[in-house]
């Protein structure tokens, strides 16, 4: 995929930016959105987009500013089209010096105009460099998809223990130091103008969450993280714990933002929120009890708080899913299809004809989607085949208000889930351990410990230890070397420093260690073998 950032200190031309064209068609994908020059910079280095659109005008850095620092940091790439205006237009001709490849006249802005210009650019991409990404490589996922995998992890218990999640927070560099948090669940209800799937719907719901996080980043320091293509979760920061000291506060910052929102999209939101935590690492118990009080929110038609004493007379307690879910962590990672369909069978027979438990059924539900698209290594494509049928796909979860829906639900997941795993098991293994070599070989800069690497694909690092042994018929640490050492070769061989230079680039902590290492499996220190060769 070709790679789009947009920048624009207006939210609305993001908006507009985004929804304009069907993005998918042109093969490219939009990595991220920047609203002053400072952010688009620190984007550009971060995200490496192909191509930025780009204001001239912006607040701390203007766009021309941007581009001249980018083009002498990081060569012809990306490629910029620069936006103007019509009093801006003769000062666009400076855009020239920082050779941009394109610029449009915003009130001339049509899909047709945007369309001749992102074709003009992909041309000169494809002379630029060829997009050769090898089959069954993982595709680096956007800062922000990372942030959002970070907190759907974070709502449904899916780190194995706080040391973990404290590495996530501080890798993805997400501040969560403010004194409490509460979660709000939120869901887009509307308009009944737009089909109940398809790319309207898609653009719809993805441009409202958009303008979620540029209003309410723009107040306070939140997080909004998407759940899927109706739902997504806002985590919020208060000032203690005590609900009268911020309840009034956050009921005024979304009614503001539904306001907004219906304005510019026709949509009604509604939502639901939890209590305060002091831990942010304890988000999720605020997370559930908005949860629960959801249904209520959906039937009032509007925003709901969480209060204990509605709690222990109204709504039962969720399903105890703690037990089930290193089962189902284990099936999904090894591909087990009897402990899956055991597992998921046994959760059916607990809710098969208790409606009171329609609430703990959803939530335990939508863990499994989450633990399936987490864990798996293309768990939507899998998702979106077994639901192909439903108007809203695997999302189809959201609509389901009876407990038989979710029954329903459960059903055709386990028994789609499984066949769909059963015909390619095998393949499968194999398929995951050649995107894990692949992720080595692009990574070879750092240490790439068995832990760090099991982490970024969502395994437990003995289970793939055992996999990579058993399908790459070598164990972890000495692919690691021998990849490493093969390429400190092809250095040598091609003059690129001395032996200190290599190793670091290679993300070894010593030349001493790597000369250590590198005898061990040539025989020769690297001094000896780059003599040898001269």
């Amino acid at each position: 995929m070709i790679k789009l950032l947009i920048a624009d200190d207006e939210a609305l031309v993001c908006i507009g930016l985004q929804s304009m064209l069907k993005w998918e068609q042109y093969n490219i994908e939009i990595v991220g959105i920047a609203h002053n020059g400072a952010q688009e910079e620190e984007m550009i280095e971060a995200l490496q987009p192909d191509i930025v659109i780009t204001d001239i005008k912006m607040p701390v850095k203007s766009g021309l500013e941007v581009a001249e620092s980018v083009r002498q940091k990081q060569g012809k790439l990306p490629l910029f089209i620069i936006l103007t205006s019509y009093e801006e237009f003769e000062y666009a001709h400076a855009a020239i010096k920082v050779q941009a490849a394109d610029y449009l006249v915003k009130l001339d802005l049509t899909p047709q105009t945007l369309e001749n210009s992102i074709k003009k650019v992909t041309a000169i991409i494809g002379d630029l460099k060829k997009l050769d990404v090898p089959p069954g490589t993982v595709r680096r996922s956007t800062l922000q998809e990372q942030r959002d995998k970070f907190f759907i992890r974070l709502f449904n218990d899916l780190f194995e223990n706080k040391t973990q999640y404290l590495q996530h927070k501080e890798e993805l560099d997400i501040d969560l130091s403010e004194p409490s948090y509460v979660v709000c669940t939120c869901r887009i209800l509307g308009p009944d103008t737009v089909p109940a799937r398809g790319d309207k719907l898609v653009a719809l719901c993805s441009s409202t969450v958009q303008m979620v996080k540029d209003s309410l980043s723009a107040a306070s320091p939140c997080h909004v993280t998407s759940l899927d293509l109706r739902n997504f979760a806002i985590t919020l920061p208060v000032s203690a714990s005590d609900p009268h000291l911020w309840m009034p506060d956050i009921q005024k910052l979304l009614a503001d933002m539904a306001m907004v929102l219906h304005r510019y999209f026709n949509v009604i939101i509604i939502g639901a929120i939890g209590f305060a935590v002091d831990d942010p690492y304890f988000i999720r118990e605020s997370y559930l009890a908005a949860r629960k009080v959801l249904p209520t929110a959906i039937k009032e038609n509007t925003f709901v708080f969480f209060t204990a004493s509605e709690d222990a007379s109204q709504t039962p307690a969720l399903f105890d899913f703690s037990e089930l879910r290193t089962e189902l962590r284990r099936a999904f990672e090894e591909l087990d299809i009897g402990t899956l369909n055991a597992v998921i069978t046994k959760m059916i027979e607990t809710f098969d004809g208790r409606s009171e438990l329609l609430v703990p059924a959803t939530d335990a539900a939508c863990n499994i989607l989450y633990m399936a698209t987490s864990l798996l290594a293309d768990g939507e494509n899998m998702l979106e085949q077994i639901f192909e049928k439903e108007p809203e796909g695997y999302r189809a979860i959201y609509r389901k208000h009876t407990i038989e829906g979710i029954i329903e639900w459960l059903s055709e997941f386990r028994n789609g889930c499984c066949e769909l795993l059963s015909t390619r098991r095998q393949s499968y293994k194999e398929q995951l351990v050649r995107n894990v070599q692949e992720y080595i070989k692009r990574n070879l800069n750092h240490k790439l410990s068995l832990n760090q690497v099991a982490d970024v694909f969502n395994f437990s690092p003995n289970y793939l230890s055992h996999l990579f042994s058993k399908i790459a018929k070598v164990n972890y640490v000495e692919y690691i070397t021998e990849t490493k050492i093969a390429a400190a070769k092809e250095m040598m061989l091609r003059g690129e420093g001395r032996v200190y230079e290599i190793s670091q680039k290679l993300g070894y902590e010593s030349s001493f260690y790597f000369s250590k290492v590198f005898k061990k499996v040539e025989g020769v220190s690297p001094r000896e073998f780059m003599q040898r060769m001269g």
